[in-house]
């Protein structure tokens, strides 16, 4: 691409300095955001949420508010909330003339025709107008990741920025709080046209329950209404349900004391059977049998005290004897009266037991009756709470919505106001102006691929090979500088000179097919560097501390000379020639002889003749140790062709992009036509890009040796 760079250089200044004036020309703009988060205050009413509650919030919630807020209703009402309609950058885009229809008056007024007047704008026109300015002005967006919108404004004035972004957040937040109250409203005004016929449904509900109490005779033990199972009802139990309740209650108490009073009763008829009934509790409990066992216990031990002291028939032991059988039958009276009123407590038990049961079963009977007119009661009891329960959920919501309405809050909040911007927002002119460059440059870069692709010459080694008969000697890069800058004494060794080198080297010691002392120099078509080449490799034998000769066969336009910066002047190419005359220059270069030959009639520039050619050769072969013939193109001329018969090979020049296959093809198939022995090829002036991998490498050595690459 190298080759090309004028080119990509001219395209690219051409391309970008437009595009960097007209940026330069855009007039600055100020950005103001102001973000909603969505989703946040909801509002239920229980009850209610089918009508006023916030749906869901998912992704399809959030662009439909997106939509809603860029919907053109949004936009006209901060239009009229800012009065935008007279804002000086608004109202001169309103009276801006297009400039085709400033083109088209100006046609009209020259041409005799000047056109009608336009009508003025309705202020209602000019709302709309507006509104859809405004709407291209505000960027509403969602980054499909949060629940947060933003809102931002886009204008000429910093405050105006931020007064339209803050504005949308109003309207929009006015506009989903209107709708929530609006509904909040429609629910209270149904609400109260249903209550007053659900409140006589109930009224009624309740006298029929009552009226039914009354005929049937069922008195309710608790007049009072109690809350029940569906909300509210009428308590239906009688006072016979009470009574019977409480009844059996007494009697399951009083059939469990009889059982334990027979229980005991049987204890103390088995104790009174055994003689055991000292040892009932009852009687060890008994507060006098203790004072008489203590007393007794206290005789006892007096009796046995006096028997150890006095005889039987003393009257102070008779006396003790006495007490102490006096205590043990008080004993045997009190236990005897314990157990008689065990035997009274269980017949008053059993007496109780079968009161309680005869009034258990009148109650039964009762309650019976009564439970057959309690089927029409629960009927109707069931009818009134249905009713109640319908008239005070009515009633809840009637009381929500109308003391409520007026808290209602969209779901959205307002978590940042769009603030004045401190400087200007855009546009981003360098950015801009980077992207035209950039852009100018991949044009321009594409322009000379174009160019380059365009031009289809032999590119590579590779390409030279699958020429029919041709084999590649090597490739030369380009030259700058002249020759003399690379072959007089002291100068500096290049990469040039190497690969030149290189293919001298084939030449004088390669394989035997290769090896020529008299080296024929073509090319198929002009300017590929043939003179060039010959001159370089006659050059390089000179390096050598050798002599070489080339000879200037172009009759028509000899240039060799001119290559080394030689005047032509004309000479003797009488034979034998003579090495003082005008044809020959020596020393152009160290070691460089160089020998013009011309024709022998100046009106007629025909070829050398190949025995004139044989005849120099002979004379110069003894003198030099590489004679080289400078000859011109194949395909315009046979000379080249014909004198080929004279050396000992042809080596053909290509110049690198230039030289089309189908050409080069072409000169070797007249080559071979005349028998003449092709060496091989050189490809010439190669640039150091644009090559392909393998001539890269070859190139690139020759800079780690501290060469030049040109």
């Amino acid at each position: 691409m190298g080759r090309h760079r004028l080119t990509v250089a001219l395209i690219t200044l051409g391309l970008s300095l437009p595009a960097v004036f007209a940026i330069q020309q855009m007039k600055p703009y100020y950005t103001a955001s102001s973000a909603l988060l969505m989703g946040t205050r909801q509002t239920p009413f229980r009850d209610l949420q089918a009508t006023t509650s916030g749906a869901d919030i998912d992704m399809v919630v959030i662009n439909t508010q997106v939509s809603i807020l860029r919907s053109p209703a949004i936009a006209t009402a901060v239009v009229k909330q800012l009065h935008l309609v007279d804002d000086p950058e608004f109202r001169e885009a309103l009276e801006h003339v297009p400039l085709k229809a400033k083109i088209m008056n100006t046609v009209f007024t020259i041409t005799g025709h000047p056109p009608a007047p336009a009508t003025p704008l309705t202020p209602a026109q000019r709302l709309q107008i507006t509104a859809m300015m405004l709407t291209n002005k505000v960027n509403i967006l969602n980054d499909g990741r949060s629940y947060i919108i933003t809102i931002t404004a886009k204008t000429a004035d910093a405050a105006s920025s931020a007064r339209i972004a803050n504005a949308y957040a109003d309207v929009y937040l006015n506009f989903r709080r209107q709708m929530k109250v609006a509904a909040t409203w429609r629910a209270n005004s149904l609400l109260d046209d249903q209550i007053v016929p659900l409140r006589e449904r109930l009224r009624k509900a309740e006298q029929a329950v009552e009226a039914f109490r009354e005929q049937n005779g069922l008195i309710s033990a608790r007049m009072e209404q109690q809350p029940g199972p569906g909300g509210g009802g009428v308590d239906m139990s009688t006072v016979a349900d009470q009574q019977l309740t409480q009844m059996n209650q007494e009697l399951m108490v009083a059939q469990g004391i009889l059982e334990e009073k027979r229980s005991r009763y049987m204890e103390v008829r088995d104790a009174a059977r055994n003689g055991t009934l000292g040892s009932l509790p009852e009687v060890v409990a008994a507060p006098l049998v203790q004072q008489l066992q203590t007393q007794r216990a206290q005789l006892s031990s007096h009796v046995a005290t006096l028997s150890q002291t006095y005889l039987d028939g003393n009257p102070e032991l008779k006396a003790a004897q006495a007490a102490e059988a006096q205590v043990q039958r008080q004993i045997g009276t009190e236990t005897a009266r314990i157990a008689d009123s065990v035997a009274k407590d269980v017949s008053a038990a059993q007496a109780r037991v079968t009161a309680l049961s005869r009034a258990v079963d009148a109650l039964q009977h009762q309650v019976t009756s009564e439970n057959q007119a309690n089927v029409g009661l629960r009927q109707l009891v069931s009818e009134a709470n249905a009713a109640r329960a319908v008239y005070q959920d009515y009633l809840g919501r009637f009381a929500q919505t109308s003391t409520q309405a007026q808290l209602q809050e969209p779901e959205a909040e307002l978590i940042s106001h769009a603030e004045t911007p401190l400087g200007i927002s855009g546009p981003p002119r360098m950015q801009y102006m980077a992207i035209a460059v950039l852009f100018s440059l991949m044009l321009s870069t594409g322009a000379a691929l174009v160019i380059d692709r365009i031009r289809n010459g032999i590119r590579s080694t590779s390409q030279l090979d699958s020429v029919p008969g041709l084999f590649t000697l090597g490739l030369v890069p380009a030259l700058s500088g002249g020759l003399a800058r690379h072959y007089r004494s002291g100068g500096t060794s290049s990469a040039y000179v190497e690969t030149i080198e290189a293919i001298r080297s084939i030449l004088c010691f390669g394989h035997s097919r290769f090896r020529a002392k008299v080296v024929l120099v073509t090319s198929a078509s002009p300017g590929e560097g043939k003179t060039t080449f010959a001159v370089s490799l006659a050059a390089n034998t000179g390096r050598d501390l050798q002599r070489a000769l080339v000879i200037d066969c172009d009759t028509r336009n000899p240039s060799a000379l001119a290559v080394v910066g030689k005047s032509d002047r004309p000479g003797d190419n009488t034979l034998p020639l003579n090495p003082g005359a005008g044809g020959l220059t020596r020393d152009v270069l160290p070691g460089v002889d160089i020998l013009t030959l011309r024709p022998r009639n100046e009106r007629n520039c025909a070829m050398v003749s190949p025995l004139e050619l044989s005849r120099i050769l002979a004379q110069f072969s003894p003198h030099y140790d590489m004679i080289i013939l400078d000859t011109p193109p194949v395909l315009a001329f046979p000379d080249a062709a014909v004198l080929a018969q004279q050396t000992d090979g042809v080596v053909m020049v290509v110049k690198w992009g230039l030289t089309a296959p189908s050409a080069l093809a072409e000169g070797m198939r007249i080559l071979h036509a005349y028998d003449a022995r092709v060496l091989g090829g050189v490809l010439t002036q190669v640039p150091s890009r644009g090559l392909e991998q393998s001539e890269r490498r070859q190139l690139g050595i020759y800079s780690q040796y501290g060469l030049l690459t040109s």
